[in-house]
């Protein structure tokens, strides 16, 4: 595995997607398991927008 660079992480790659991102990216996914990343990913946004909105985060 390469060394990973700090300045080009996963996470931070992550946060620059939008629900709407993800939900384009699952139509265009090609297999069942790609599919399961994209909507697992859109989850988390979700979640981390549920909260902001209730006040939690």
């Amino acid at each position: 595995m390469e060394k990973i660079n700090e300045k080009n992480n996963l996470y931070d790659q992550f946060l620059k997607y939008s629900y709407a991102d993800l939900k384009e990216l699952f139509k265009k996914a090609k297999t069942k398991e790609e599919q399961d990343f994209y909507i697992t990913l859109s989850e988390i946004v979700l979640q981390k927008e549920q909260e902001r909105v209730i006040g939690k985060n």
